[in-house]
């Protein structure tokens, strides 16, 4: 049984352990301190140290870089580490590199350089972080509660990407940017605090298969292994790759055509762009209760062709026809959230737990290395046949892997598959690690 998700009647318990409460209240407040501090390294970059756009590119690239440079690696080593410590380590090594922005800055010490070194360390952090975090989440709640807890994170998740950039700008307002990053700091703190009093049950909704120790490049292959030789992990990575790069080319154009094509003002341009956050909250909190309704397969079929919804954004136009653009967003967005909270809930029942970071980190890999392939193309795309064109191309490419959804391994199921034996996903791994 897949939890919840593989029974409409069974509905969880109304109540989260406290557990988890206390892990989600201090990842709650890191995830809106690293949206956050997203806007004002960025804003401190362009206001007090001049940096011009190849900078700003690079400073973008170096939070994300981390994933195709540590991803699998990662994923490989923290399947054999306590998810706790780990996430708890990520923490304070977090928190140590935001500090270092004010100490610099008031030191007068601040440099270009540091901030794109301090950006890849908090992104380096997120991955390990990210990697550990599925392990802790399946011990510190029931099976039959995963659908909540996915839905809890993924909608704090969203809600940090509405909030985060309007307060960074009152906070770069009131106390300068600079300053304002140490409350990144202290949020990671907090965040590590959470989990030092979090008391996983030491259960997992699919249980280890021992396996002997083995290489890390064993062990990486192992994990691209076990993805690839999957039917339903590998269309599921596949998909997140050629989305993935839709959406980006998507989010790189969407302010330029905003305001450059339709001359939008700045506030109109930022509500517009919140109705996305807007909409994966909402996803964030409905996820379980479509995949009750329809199914954990029906649910993620309908919720792709509803993301198809993004293509409203090419009928956006002047003044209110901007709200074209805000209803495609949010209703994408929506779907998206949704679709992750099912799918993410079922991969926590799928996979075996000494298989999780690496699956996890593969599958996200795979997502990520599309970004800057998206943006290059993009942006060419943007220069060669203007922006609206371009948003065509890229959003049609979205759209094509949503159709997808009803012919790919999950036509004809209500719901996802059951867990295998235990063994079988091992087995696929260590065929070609052996």
């Amino acid at each position: 049984m897949v939890g919840h998700l593989q029974d409409r009647g069974r509905r969880p318990s109304p109540r989260l352990p406290r557990a988890f409460r206390v892990f989600w209240f201090g990842e709650a407040v890191s995830v809106f301190g690293t949206a956050t501090t997203a806007t004002l390294l960025s804003l401190l970059a362009a206001t007090q140290l001049d940096a011009g756009p190849g900078w700003m590119g690079v400073l973008a690239a170096a939070s994300w870089s981390p994933w195709l440079i540590l991803g699998l690696p990662a994923g490989a080593l923290v399947d054999r580490w306590s998810p706790r410590t780990t996430m708890i380590v990520s923490d304070l090594v977090a928190a140590a590199a935001a500090a270092t922005v004010p100490l610099l800055w008031v030191t007068g010490r601040l440099t270009l350089a540091a901030l794109v070194a301090v950006a890849f360390v908090i992104g380096s952090c997120a991955v390990v972080f990210r990697a550990a975090l599925p392990r802790l989440v399946i011990r510190v709640v029931d099976a039959e509660q995963l659908g909540t807890a996915n839905s809890r994170l993924y909608a704090t998740e969203s809600a940090s990407t509405v909030v985060g950039p309007g307060l960074a700008g009152l906070i770069a307002q009131a106390v300068s940017a600079a300053l304002g990053v140490l409350l990144d700091a202290v949020s990671f703190l907090v965040s590590a605090v959470c989990l030092a009093r979090t008391r996983p049950a030491g259960r997992a909704s699919n249980p280890a298969v021992a396996v002997p120790e083995e290489p890390l490049l064993h062990r990486i292959r192992a994990g691209v292994n076990v993805v690839a030789r999957d039917r339903y992990l590998r269309y599921f990575a596949g998909l997140a790759a050629v989305q993935n790069f839709g959406l980006t080319g998507l989010l790189s154009l969407q302010v330029l055509f905003l305001v450059g094509e339709l001359a939008a003002p700045q506030a109109v341009t930022g509500l517009v762009l919140a109705a996305g956050g807007v909409g994966g909250v909402i996803g964030g909190l409905l996820g379980p209760h479509v995949a009750r309704r329809l199914g954990s397969a029906r649910g993620p079929i309908a919720l792709q062709l509803v993301s198809c919804s993004c293509l409203l954004v090419l009928l956006t136009g002047p003044g209110a026809g901007v709200g074209w653009m805000a209803a495609g967003l949010l209703l994408c967005e929506f779907a998206i959230v949704a679709d992750n909270v099912i799918r993410t809930t079922w991969r926590l029942t799928y996979v075996p737990d000494n298989l999780q970071a690496r699956v996890s980190t593969t599958i996200q890999m795979l997502a990520f290395a599309a970004m800057p392939a998206s943006g290059l193309v993009s942006g060419w795309l943007g220069h060669q046949l203007g922006v609206r064109t371009a948003l065509a191309i890229m959003l049609a490419i979205y759209v094509a892997g949503a159709l997808t959804m009803p012919f790919g391994p999950l036509k004809g199921r209500r719901n996802l598959p059951a867990p295998p034996r235990p063994s079988r996903l091992l087995d696929a791994g260590l065929e070609i690690a052996g």
